[in-house]
């Protein structure tokens, strides 16, 4: 299958949540082909902030595959990828109640998420992606995760270039 010729440049958004991220590059001249997140409500956000064309998807990312997002859109590959795997894992403000670190720290489950997005970027190939998380995943658990988002995304072929924004 081939990507089909546009002029704009088309992005996904994986763990979209109500589309705030992929709103924005809309604005700013993009083209949103889906947003898939696991809650049902925050999708319902989403398709009221895009056009009927882009595609909104209930699902659980450990269970989706890439495939099927290609037959979906019809295309498999995209110019960008972009998404927001679930920051509560690597939260400071969980911090306070030990669950995230210490001897007290909890297995969460969200935080290997990143290897679905990962999954995602590794299919599709797109030019570039744009994970977002909290500051809290770089002190995490002395930054293992934070390094293993790294290596990985480098495993696949990407440069990467972690930056704070305020």
């Amino acid at each position: 299958m081939q990507s089909t010729i546009s002029d704009k440049p088309t992005f996904i958004d994986l763990f979209s949540g109500c589309g705030g991220f992929s709103a924005g590059l809309e604005q700013a001249g993009m083209n949103c082909l889906a947003g898939i997140d696991h809650n049902e409500q925050a999708i319902h956000t989403f398709k009221a902030n895009h056009s009927d064309s882009t595609i909104a998807l209930v699902k659980d990312m450990t269970q989706f595959q890439p495939k099927e997002l290609e037959r979906l859109i019809g295309i498999n590959h995209v110019d960008v990828i972009v998404g927001g795997p679930p920051c509560q894992g690597f939260s400071s403000a969980r911090q306070y109640s030990g669950s995230n670190s210490g001897e007290r720290l909890v297995d969460d489950p969200r935080r290997d998420l990143y290897k679905y997005f990962l999954k995602f970027v590794n299919h599709f190939r797109p030019k570039v992606f744009v994970m977002e998380n909290v500051l809290g995943i770089k002190k995490m658990q002395n930054g293992v995760y934070f390094t293993a988002i790294q290596n990985e995304a480098r495993k696949i072929g990407y440069r990467v270039v972690p930056i704070e924004v305020n």
